[in-house]
């Protein structure tokens, strides 16, 4: 899996030094479009009545390509990371404390942003500001434990019930990820942050996932 995303990273950065050997970017229209290299570290927090029963919070960062066409006011570009969820815990009387396993998860979107205001000038600090509301819709691999919220992993006995030490399922998810964000443009450089719903679907055994992000955005801008 790993090495799918680095080939897949390889040959974004190779068609953008491709598209970028040019002296300027346009589409056979003729109308302008730009080229954004994306670094996007974030905070995550489950949500819902099922993931929350396993996992908590944690980090993560995404590197995205993203091609914003100017006059329309409209980027499309594929990010991939990582994310790293700390597990729940959960305490019975007399018994250890159940741990469940920390998830590690590897996602990969495709989306579209509409740019509320695109700058034409920067004299003004109201002109530098680019707000923008998005769509994605990704996949996102895993291996995830279910100690917490599968109900055959439960052994009851006097105390209520006994845990087991891990319920592991593993796979792919498919998802719908809205998000909304503020960037600061400076020449060829913006920064802003950016919130986010990540909903991804059940899937055969893997139970449904929601989370909030909450991150930072760097942008190194071809234009």
């Amino acid at each position: 899996m790993k090495k799918v995303f680095l080939l897949a990273f390889t040959l974004m950065v190779c068609f953008s030094f491709n598209a970028n050997s040019q002296s300027y970017h346009r589409l056979s229209g003729g109308q302008p479009y730009d080229i954004f290299y994306i670094v996007k570290p974030a905070y995550f927090q489950a949500y819902g009545d099922d993931f929350t029963k396993n996992y908590v919070s944690g980090f993560g960062a995404n590197i995205a390509l993203e091609y914003q066409f100017q006059e329309a006011k409209v980027g499309v570009g594929v990010e991939m990371g990582y994310s790293f969820i700390e597990g729940n815990s959960y305490k019975i009387k007399y018994l250890p404390r159940k741990h469940v396993k920390n998830l590690s998860q590897f996602p990969l979107t495709i989306y579209a942003n509409y740019y509320l205001h695109n700058q034409e000038t920067y004299f003004s600090f109201l002109d530098r500001l680019k707000p923008y509301v998005g769509i994605g819709f990704g996949a996102i691999w895993g291996v995830y434990d279910y100690s917490l919220s599968n109900e055959e992993n439960k052994d009851y006995d006097s105390f209520g019930y006994y845990l087991r030490e891990y319920e592991g399922q593993g796979g792919i998810r498919l998802g719908i990820l809205p998000r909304a964000g503020l960037l600061f443009a400076i020449d060829n450089h913006a920064f802003g942050f950016e919130v986010g719903f990540q909903h991804y679907f059940k899937s055969d055994r893997l139970e449904k996932q929601q989370q909030f992000s909450y991150g930072l955005t760097y942008i190194y801008v071809i234009d």
